[in-house]
């Protein structure tokens, strides 16, 4: 090939290969093209997205900062130091401050009154520890002024996670500690007024019962004036209205005694059975001026005593028969008591009192248990009553722990049905507790009783007591003697009268209290004729550990002797089964509950108050002749209980009323009738103790 044939190849060679290297170029710069399109197209998006992301975050921080505002809330931030870094407006309008008056100011320095200082200086070392707090404090403004406010406190970190601060959320609660403030004011108004009016209640229970005890005494007494038809008339509404408003006035107080929580629940054994049928046989001896008849209905399985408190059963029971008796002209009223569920020793029963008398509408059936409700006026106007008596039945039964529910249909009648918790004590019915107590078992020589009586019969009703238990005691006759030999002797109970010469019961057992002796802790038991809470309240504080009413029963006493020497194992108590009758001018039920059967016993204090009465009663007629009202009225507040102890329960009454009205303003006109018609009684009422006191030896003797 010639020269000029290969120089032309190789030049076409490059021409070839150059267009081969431009078109490799063409298509990396085309690739590179497109990179630079696409990454453009990326950063485009990038910053649409960041844009739109920051706008995102300007409309939450907009939306939070405006409800933080509307709520009312001040922020405000501070450093680790408690310097002022930055306050939001909302704070600053709160504090009457502007911000650039606070900024780089001690916090603490500027708002926090002395009072608080101690919560601060808390809060900081929580902060330093890491810890947020909730807390409330008063901060001072710019004014002088104090604001309270609730803070939250929440710390501040930097991007290392490090601490650099806290930020304070403030909630301004002035308004609200204000209104706080004013109704505890107003609480403790409302608490003073109630317990004004609790106490005057309590105050006035006496002195509302002196007078119309007065009233229904004298109502009585013109009775035996032999009046005139017309003036029987008078009398007979005299009393009636009388008796009306005294159970107003006991339902009233009875209320008051609830709500101010006096009234306490006393558990005992008692004769649940007993209790229903003796109620329901009242009342069916009292009804005999309508077509009524009252039905009893008991459990076959209520064989034993019952643990609980029988005074609050018979006046919820009296209370709803007494109402159904009221409401219902003619038909039935049921009483059912049965055993509903019974666990170990522990059972509910379910009692139901119900009548064919008015009922009740269903939409008025609730107001019934509401404290002066009556379903509705008529009714008022024409069958009488406070509307108290369902509501204490009510509060009665839910303080023992019971329920109560209506079912009434009107003009078919009501049953009212409630049920209450009461512990077996697992003695029989037909065994007395009295009967069922050994004496003869009783061991207990090392101990000893002191007895502080005025009264001859008392002391011979508790020495002939003592003495059959075989329990040493000694006997002494005034407050003086007995604080005296306090003194010198040790005893493990004291039985002590409350009203005595020389020293009352209340200066001997203050004395016994207060000196160096040797019985400043032995129990003391007041023997009290009174049955006013108040002087029971008085007793606890003088220094009484109890007390017992007089005329108290074998088991009274016996149970607190049992209580402060830790007698045990007093069982089989009475091999004695003597039965007797007693005169009918004798009230026999509370001479069985005196005595039982014991017929010793009661001929002693038969024979006793033989011996005594005279010569007290004598006295009394003495210092009422002499206008000598103080001896009057200590002498029947002494003889009242002997007339009890033999069963003159009536005349025991008039020394009640004699001893009324002889304090403080004699009532003379009264006091005159009272002795006048006492003295008109007792020659009939001392020949049947007599008559029995005799009776009762001839039996002893054979």
């Amino acid at each position: 090939m010639s020269h000029p044939d290969l120089l032309k190849r190789r030049v076409e060679r490059e021409r070839l290969a150059r267009k081969q290297a431009e078109a490799i170029l063409e298509g990396k710069a085309l690739e590179l093209y497109y990179a630079n399109n696409e990454l453009r197209t990326l950063n485009e998006n990038l910053e649409h997205k960041v844009a739109q992301r920051t706008a995102e975050l300007r409309a939450s921080e907009e939306k939070y900062r405006g409800i933080i505002e509307n709520m009312e809330l001040g922020l405000m931030e501070v450093d680790n130091e408690g310097i002022i870094v930055r306050a939001y407006p909302r704070f600053c309008e709160m504090v009457g401050y502007h911000e650039n008056e606070l900024i780089g100011r001690d916090a603490i320095a500027v708002f926090i009154p002395d009072d608080f200082l101690p919560v601060m200086h808390q809060q900081s070392q929580d902060r330093a520890n890491g810890q947020a707090g909730i807390y409330e404090i008063q901060l001072r403004k710019k004014n002088g002024e104090y604001i309270w406010v609730l803070i939250s406190g929440s710390l501040i970190y930097d991007l290392n996670g490090a601490i650099i601060g806290s930020v304070g959320i403030h909630y301004n609660v002035t308004n609200q500690k204000k209104m706080q403030g004013d109704l505890e004011i107003a609480k403790k108004q409302a608490e003073h007024a109630e317990q004004a009016q609790k106490q005057f209640l309590a105050n006035m229970s006496h002195e509302i019962r002196t007078p119309l005890n007065a009233i229904l005494g004298m109502s009585h007494l013109l009775y035996d004036t032999q009046p005139s038809d017309e003036q029987y008339e008078y009398l007979d509404i005299l009393k009636k209205s009388a008796e009306m408003l005294r159970d107003l006035i006991s339902d009233v107080l009875d209320l008051s005694k609830i709500k101010s929580g006096k009234l306490e629940i006393q558990e005992k054994t008692f004769d649940l059975v007993g209790l229903v049928r003796s109620l329901v046989k009242s009342y069916q001896l009292r009804i005999t001026d309508k077509p009524l008849k009252i039905e009893l209905h008991i459990d076959e399985r209520l064989q034993n005593l019952i643990i609980g408190d029988d005074l609050l059963l018979n006046q919820i029971l009296n209370n709803l028969i007494g109402n159904a008796n009221k409401f219902t002209a003619k038909g039935i009223i049921k009483v059912t008591v049965k055993i509903k569920s019974y666990k170990l020793d522990r059972l509910i029963l379910e009692f139901k009192v119900s009548d064919t008398g008015i009922g009740i509408e269903d939409a008025k059936q609730e107001l019934i248990f509401q404290a002066f409700q009556q379903v509705d006026g008529d009714i008022k106007r024409k069958y009488g009553g406070t509307g108290l008596g369902l509501a204490i039945v009510k509060q009665l039964i839910e303080m023992q722990g019971g329920t109560i529910l209506l079912k009434s249909r009107l003009g078919k009648g009501s049953t009212f049905t409630f049920k209450l918790p009461y512990k077996d004590s697992g003695q029989k019915i037909e065994i007395s507790p009295i009967e069922n107590l050994n004496y003869k078992s009783l061991n207990i020589s090392d101990k000893s009783i002191l007895v502080v009586e005025d009264n001859a019969m008392n002391r011979k009703y508790i020495a002939t007591l003592l003495e059959k238990w075989h329990i040493p005691f000694t006997i002494v006759n005034d407050g003086r003697q007995g604080f005296e030999l306090a003194q010198t002797k040790r005893f493990d109970l004291i039985l002590m009268d409350i009203q005595m010469p020389e020293m009352d019961g209340y200066e001997a057992t203050i004395a016994i209290r207060q000196s160096a002796n040797l019985n400043t802790q032995t129990p003391i038991v007041a023997l009290t004729a009174s049955a006013l809470i108040s002087q029971k309240d008085k007793a606890f504080l003088a220094g009484f550990s109890d007390y017992v009413s007089k005329p108290f029963r074998v088991d009274q006493l016996l149970e607190k002797i049992k209580k402060y020497c830790v007698v045990e194992n007093l069982d089989n108590f009475s091999e004695v089964e003597n039965l007797f009758i007693f005169n009918p001018r004798l009230d026999a039920n509370s001479l069985k509950e005196l005595y039982g059967d014991d017929c010793e016993n009661v001929s002693e204090i038969f024979g006793t108050f033989l011996n005594y009465n005279p010569i007290e009663w004598q006295e009394l007629k003495v210092a009422f002749q002499n206008k000598s009202w103080d001896n009057v009225t200590r002498l029947a507040h002494k003889l009242k209980p002997t007339f009890g102890m033999v069963g003159l329960v009536d005349i025991e009454k008039m020394m009640h009323q004699l001893e009324n009205a002889s304090k403080s303003n004699p009532q003379i006109r009264r006091i005159t009738a009272i002795i006048k018609k006492i003295e008109m009684e007792l020659p009939e009422a001392i020949g049947a103790v007599r008559s029995d006191f005799e009776r009762l030896n001839s039996i002893i003797k054979n």
